[in-house]
Formats: C-alpha cells, structure tokens, sequence
C-alpha cells in the first residue's frame, strides 16, 4: 500500500468513526433516556440477517448524545463477536452518559470487558469504570 493510499485511509476511518457520521446513522429525535435501536447490517457487505444492537442516550430534549453498539457476530476485519463500542457527543463527554449505557448494555448481554480492544481513551474509561464498579458492589450497591 502506497503511503497516499494509507493516508486516504486515515482519513477515511477517521471520518467514519467522527461523532456526526456515526450520530447520522440514527433517528434524529427521539425519547429522552436509553432506548434500544436494531442497526440492520446491508447483506451484500456482511451477509442476511447481520445486526447491531444500539443503545441511544438521548438528552431531555431528544438529542443523541450517546451511542453503544453491541456487536453479536464478527463482522470480520471490522469487529469480532461480544465487541463494543461507544461513543458520546464530544460536548457531552464526562458527564456520565458512557457509564450509564455500559451498565445498561451489561443488564442486556454478556460482555467481557477485559477482551475489549479500546482506544486510550476507551481505556482509561473502562479502567475507571471496573474500579467504580468494584467500590460499588463492595459497599453492597448492585449494579444496574
């Protein structure tokens, strides 16, 4: 692969992942909360029947500021079975939004957090998140 060839890619995968062009992908409105959204796969690229599972955290107003996307099959080179990604809006980061749907998600589907590929980013949150959650479930809270 030329070096042109891997900077359009770059770019390409960078624009893919951005917060707008993964926002677009959903309904433009909706109830505030977690609600759940099937992302329905086109079968030329992965097969008939291949689906994401969403979560979508809307704010009081409607808004998507929050997406997880919950992978049950591979979807090979993209993702692998059991995988997860989130994302939230960039102005919206730290105010709990990530959390709240991971803690859903794990109500939802069986999910290995310790074989999760992440970012650095991811990974900071999901170190944050374990450690959260064992204080929680040490001092007798339950999760959900």
């Amino acid at each position: 692969m030329s070096h042109e060839d891997l900077v359009a890619r770059l770019v390409q995968h960078q624009f893919a992942f951005s917060w707008p062009a993964q926002a677009s992908q959903y309904p433009s409105a909706g109830d505030h909360g977690i609600r759940y959204f099937k992302g329905v796969l086109p079968k030329e690229e992965f097969g008939s029947g291949a689906y994401v599972n969403c979560l979508l955290f809307r704010d009081e107003s409607g808004v998507l500021t929050g997406i997880l996307n919950h992978y049950p099959q591979d979807m090979v080179p993209y993702v692998l079975a059991g995988e997860i990604a989130i994302q939230v809006r960039p102005d919206q980061r730290r105010a709990g939004i990530a959390t709240r749907l991971l803690r859903e998600a794990l109500t939802r589907w069986t999910i290995d957090l310790h074989a999760q590929r992440t970012t650095p980013d991811g990974q900071v949150f999901l170190e944050s998140f374990l450690a959260g959650e064992n204080t929680r479930l040490h001092r007798g809270g339950r999760r959900g």
